[in-house]
């Protein structure tokens, strides 16, 4: 079978050397490229994908909202979030599904087990954090507050939650036990901090969704302050674990795949 990750920019993505340790492990003769899409060819994606005889693809920003009007069938939790991050292909037919949430919580449950009494905070209001809050709300009791830039950007929100602006998720940043950046600050030498972290209780624990670099800057300012923190790693590995496994039926070799993240980014470093 023949899968890819779509994207743009592509180049940092790990996706390729982590599926590629999957199949190793479970002895599938399957294969995983890298495209880069610029937002300008996007409205090729059908031709480009044909063209490549895929049996499914992951989407990674900026495409998890554009590849909607793509797709012949959504799964209902991705339809609920209205953002797709896992293509796969039947007979022709193109289904979405979402499993960025799914596999962020997972790990995030190992290192904070009492999640479902947490008072989190997401950062950022796009495709990724669509997913989360998503997901955080089938386990968490405290109704989640997501803080954006923009307030427009929740136009597209049809999930229950508290909307912020950023200036006042700052002065009430002492109130979360789980602060989680979903926006691309951090990303590639981006050094960027969208929030202020003055107001952060001690206890809080801070959390990105990105996993290159390790320690995005929001991580290393809270480290810095003595809080906790935890990057995107598990996340990254249990979604593309959520992928395989729509895609194949087939379970994934976690261990192997999060190995393989980690010596490469070794090998980066």
């Amino acid at each position: 079978m023949k899968f890819a990750v779509i994207g743009h920019p592509i180049d940092h993505s790990l996706s390729p050397i982590m599926h590629d340790a999957n199949f190793k492990a479970l002895k599938r003769d399957d294969t995983y490229e890298a495209l880069n899409i610029p937002p300008k060819h996007f409205h090729l994606i059908k031709e480009i994908i044909n063209e490549k005889q895929l049996d499914g693809f992951n989407i990674t920003i900026p495409h998890k909202e554009n590849i909607i009007p793509y797709l012949d069938e959504i799964d209902s939790h991705a339809e609920t979030i209205g953002a797709i991050n896992t293509v796969k292909i039947e007979n022709g037919r193109w289904l979405g599904y979402n499993t960025d949430g799914i596999g962020y919580v997972k790990g995030l449950q190992e290192v904070y087990p009492k999640l479902e009494n947490a008072k989190i905070l997401l950062i950022g209001a796009g495709g990724a954090s669509k997913g989360l809050a998503a997901a955080l709300n089938e386990i968490v009791t405290t109704p989640l507050a997501v803080a954006n830039r923009t307030m427009s950007r929740f136009d597209t929100w049809d999930l229950s939650v508290e909307q912020l602006t950023l200036s006042d998720a700052e002065k009430m940043l002492d109130r979360f036990d789980i602060v989680i950046n979903t926006t691309p600050a951090g990303m590639n030498k981006n050094k960027d901090v969208v929030i202020s972290l003055d107001n952060l209780a001690p206890h809080t624990l801070v959390s990105d969704i990105v996993y290159i670099p390790s320690k995005t800057p929001i991580l290393a300012l809270s480290e810095e302050k003595g809080n906790p923190i935890y990057n995107g790693l598990d996340m990254f590995v249990n979604q593309g674990a959520e992928s395989f496994k729509i895609w194949t039926g087939q379970t994934a070799d976690t261990e192997a795949m999060k190995t393989a993240v980690i010596e490469q980014l070794k090998r980066r470093n």
